[in-house]
């Protein structure tokens, strides 16, 4: 476990300092509260006050705890402490940032932050009587807790399904309801200007040979390896890579297209995932998301007929709006019946 800590500091107008990675950095392009690693045998207190010395030249007096916050990346475990602090003196000179800003509380939304962040957004909302989107539930930081094996044996579960069923979903036919909203994505990528498309859990990649033949400049990802075989058959640009750590360059594409692929992501790690998209997304960009939903689940599906069993998170509708929503503008949202039973379908055209 790394050890962090991270400095609230407000100024006279109620502004709160944010800072913004630069390109090269861990988390580039993302938003976070300045701070750094605690050295061995170093105070939370202490290290903010030597490190916002050395990477912004200012001195800062912490005042009060304000918070602490588990968050895995990948499989770097990180402790996220808090404390709120006063500006004291010195001119800001940026070493790890590109970018500060002093913003108001109830602006903090606006922008995307590094996850292990964004706990202390909430809160600081919260403090304000504002609100900047979902709060997320005290049950994810029981699924937080469960740590990086088990995240790594979900992801093993899963592509060994897929690798499993991969020949079976390449010879299915396409059932009508996901033809039209493949259409209607299409109309919308086609009057927005879109050349560049990212298909996340491409599958066999059906849908990404649909939209390159209609011009776009596709590129194809999944984590199962049986799945980008099927890909690169039909002559796609397909990798093998998983949604959590996209090996692209920020504000790569014009598009991301991710149809019923990030349901198979834990509720704790939906928000490293969507920062992650919204990374490699042009500002202004479209990203389509389709997921089950309109039920609350987090576990393993026993319901599931492939084997092995798969790992499904579904949100009820306002729930997942309300997430979505702290990182993307949403245009559309609407959702489509499966038969009494099952979960519906979510349908959601959102903008970065």
């Amino acid at each position: 476990m790394i050890q962090v800590a991270a400095a609230i500091i407000e100024n006279e107008q109620g502004q709160v300092l944010i800072a913004r990675k630069k390109p090269g950095k861990p988390q580039a392009g993302l938003w976070e509260f300045p701070g750094g690693k605690l050295e061995s045998g170093e105070s939370p207190i202490d290290c903010l006050k030597r490190e916002l010395r050395e990477e912004m030249q200012i001195t800062i007096e912490p005042y009060a705890w304000f918070g602490t916050n588990d968050h895995h990346y990948g499989e770097k475990h990180i402790r996220l402490i808090a404390y709120k602090a006063r500006f004291i003196d010195g001119t800001i000179q940026l070493v790890d940032h590109d970018e500060v800003r002093w913003v108001k509380r109830h602006e903090l939304g606006e922008y995307a932050f590094a996850p292990a962040d964004v706990k202390f957004v909430e809160m600081l909302a919260a403090e304000a009587g504002c609100s900047i989107g979902h709060a997320r539930p005290a049950e994810d930081a029981t699924v937080v807790e469960r740590g990086i094996g088990e995240l790594s044996s979900i992801k093993s579960t899963l592509k060994q399904a897929y690798d499993n069923h991969a020949d079976l979903r390449n010879a299915a036919e396409l059932e009508g309801w996901k033809a039209e909203e493949r259409d209607n994505v299409l109309n919308a990528f086609q009057s927005n200007d879109v050349h560049s498309v990212l298909e996340i859990g491409a599958g066999p990649g059906r849908d990404s040979l649909f939209f390159k033949k209609h011009g776009f400049d596709v590129t194809a990802v999944d984590l199962s390896e049986e799945m980008v075989r099927l890909c690169r058959q039909k002559g796609l640009s397909a990798r093998v890579m998983d949604f959590y750590h996209l090996e692209f360059a920020d504000r790569s594409f014009d598009a991301v297209y991710a149809m019923n692929c990030l349901l198979h992501v834990p509720k704790a790690q939906l928000p490293g995932v969507l920062t992650e998209i919204k990374r490699v997304l042009k500002p202004g960009g479209l990203f389509y998301l389709g997921l089950y939903g309109g039920m609350s689940t987090d576990g393993i599906w026993e319901q599931d007929t492939y084997e092995p069993k798969r790992y499904f998170a579904m949100y009820p509708d306002e729930e997942i709006q309300r997430i979505i929503q702290i990182y993307f503008q949403m245009e559309n949202f609407h959702t489509r019946d499966m038969g009494e039973g099952s979960p519906h379908f979510q349908g959601m055209l959102l903008r970065n």
